[in-house]
């Protein structure tokens, strides 16, 4: 468990800057923990667009959001690298809170893929900066070892408060259908005015030309495979993220609305399985059973090799099981992974970075979307056949690399980059 009140006190300066940078931007970080999660819309989204569109139509408006973000993410994680952090991350939330306003009031498939670009833009500037802003602030405090208990706590943080939102959006739900949107863009603005609260980090910014920028975008791209250790992370990272976030995201909704349960039980379904997998990944962050190298790769791959073949039997209970594990995959993925993909980037480089990893995992979503439209226009089977094909990729590619991985690096710590 956490204790929020411990932090209520705002930080007193000591005359010492990189403790400063540490106290204001981990105190900050608390508060938008809270208002960046406040997702009202999550057990309903699918339902408010079930109104005015097909589930066809709903993927391929996902498809606009994916794609708007993948254009984007480089450019706006370079775009981060050079302008800074903190004023990237305070514009993404500006504009989630007008796309938001947006998608309350969408009544067609035109409006729902304007309100689509809106949250891929977005997406992409978030996508990096905060991560790079938050690794940054410890590693210039030299508190870099504090990445994962931080990241956790205020993912601990993120979840009760989600826990909060998504039960009240399913309620408020059958009552007025624009509320839980609405509150979520209040939220939003108010995470956007927390976001200016930040002290930026000193990198080794350089003022913004197009020329650095472009060359900005090209090194950080760069720098997932700058040698077979970035590589190695880079890649399980990708494989795990590309497993989990379209469900975490997407299909999770979809297969649940396909399988009759209301808007309602979902809040409360998403809420408990959300906050279970964190709590649970709490408890592992604290018994430091991911000092061992071969746990971080072992346990995401075999978690999800086993779990997600599952979805033959396509029933509520195995769909639950399955949100479950993939929930805590994903929470290991931001909070364990993370951790060493940053320690494989340089500083000036690092946002731009994990904006490519973003990319490269949106692309692998596109691509699932646009299969699962393709089926669900044939056929009526297209949740559990793109669950199952997710299943395949799970044993045919990320287990083996996991094994390799364990076997390759269980031996030492990974090197460090500045």
């Amino acid at each position: 468990m956490f204790s929020f009140c411990k932090v209520i006190r705002p930080p007193e300066k000591t005359g010492d800057h990189d403790q400063d940078l540490y106290h204001n931007n981990i105190y900050w970080l608390r508060f938008l923990s809270v208002f960046r999660s406040l997702f009202f819309i999550i057990p309903v989204w699918v339902s408010m667009e079930l109104r005015y569109i097909s589930l066809t139509e709903i993927a391929l408006t996902e498809m606009v959001i994916l794609g708007s973000s993948l254009l984007l993410e480089l450019p706006t994680g370079a775009l981060a690298d050079l302008i800074g952090r903190k004023k990237s991350i305070a514009i993404a939330f500006f504009v989630y809170a007008a796309t938001y306003t947006l998608f309350a009031f969408a009544n067609s498939f035109w409006w729902f893929l304007v309100a689509g670009l809106g949250f891929g833009l977005a997406d992409a500037l978030l996508s990096g900066a905060l991560e790079a802003l938050v690794f940054d602030t410890l590693k210039q405090s030299g508190r870099e070892e504090e990445f994962t208990e931080i990241n956790n706590r205020n993912q601990l943080i993120f979840n009760y408060s989600i826990v909060f939102a998504i039960v009240v959006g399913g309620l408020l739900f059958a009552y007025s259908y624009h509320l839980p949107s609405l509150l979520t863009a209040l939220s939003f603005t108010i995470a956007g005015f927390i976001s200016t609260r930040f002290i930026e980090p000193d990198i080794d910014s350089e003022k913004f030309t197009l020329h650095n920028y472009l060359l900005q975008t090209r090194l950080g791209f760069r720098e997932l495979w700058k040698n077979h250790q970035a590589r190695d992370i880079s890649l399980f990272y990708i494989l795990v993220g590309a497993l989990t976030w379209p469900i975490v995201i997407s299909f999770k909704n979809f297969a649940l609305v396909d399988l009759g349960v209301s808007e309602k039980n979902m809040g409360f379904i998403f809420a408990i399985l959300s906050l279970a997998a964190v709590q649970l990944l709490h408890v592992l962050i604290r018994k430091k059973i991911f000092k061992n190298l071969r746990v971080v790769f072992l346990l995401p791959a075999i978690l999800l090799s086993v779990f997600l073949p599952l979805s033959y039997f396509y029933n509520v209970p195995v769909i639950i099981a399955i949100i479950f594990v993939v929930f805590l995959s994903s929470s290991m993925r931001w909070n364990v992974l993370g951790k060493l993909s940053n320690q494989c980037y340089s500083s000036k480089n690092r946002a731009t970075a994990i904006s490519s990893l973003s990319m490269l995992i949106s692309l692998i979503y596109l691509g699932s979307l646009g299969v699962f439209a393709l089926l669900n226009h044939y056929s009526s089977d297209a949740i559990r056949s793109i669950l199952l094909i997710m299943s395949a990729c799970s044993v045919i590619f990320l287990l083996p690399i996991a094994f390799k991985l364990q076997s390759k690096y269980h031996g030492g710590a990974l090197e460090k980059y500045d």
